[in-house]
């Protein structure tokens, strides 16, 4: 990857995130690998890049606002299990925000308060969130490997009545 692919990941909001985020759990995977005097700075660092992510969620509010009610409002060929799926996540992801911004809030002492509650319950919700999202991957997959199974069967069956003998949409040679 040259300057410029990395300059172009940077320059976006999701390419910094992802940076961030693989840089923090990078930092996260070495610190067991670590020298013990080492072990504190690699966990620091990567606290303080978890606390830039948490900083920069801050402004994703609007953003995650307008992408769920683009999912409410889109119906189109949805499956019923699928759309509760996905309505279930959009719920969740909307109740995450809000938990986390007061945790960090209740942090950085503008709010009164204990966070670790708040910090345990939106963690809770992330992990349901990537649960739902993952279940609903894996139903997707499988309502399109149906579908391609079916296609193939009808295929399989249009070749069948191609070569049974006298076929009414034939001619003899």
């Amino acid at each position: 990857m040259g300057l410029q692919e990395i300059v172009t990941v940077l320059e976006t909001y999701r390419g910094r995130e992802k940076t961030l985020r693989t840089v923090q759990y990078g930092l996260l995977l070495l610190t067991p690998l670590a020298k013990e005097n080492t072990r504190t700075a690699l966990q620091t660092v990567s606290s303080q890049f978890g606390m830039a992510r948490v900083i920069l969620r801050l402004f994703d509010d609007l953003p995650m606002l307008q992408y769920s009610w683009s999912c409410i409002r889109s119906t189109k060929g949805k499956d019923t299990f699928l759309r509760c799926l996905e309505l279930t996540n959009i719920a969740v992801d909307q109740l995450y925000f809000p938990l986390e911004h007061i945790a960090w809030a209740r942090d950085m002492k503008v709010l009164k308060g204990n966070s670790a509650s708040l910090w345990h319950a939106s963690l809770l919700l992330w992990g349901l969130s990537l649960v739902l999202t993952i279940v609903r991957d894996r139903v997707d997959a499988m309502y399109k490997a149906e579908l391609l199974t079916v296609i193939m069967q009808a295929a399989n069956l249009l070749n069948a009545l191609n070569w049974m003998p006298r076929r009414p949409w034939t001619k003899p040679f």
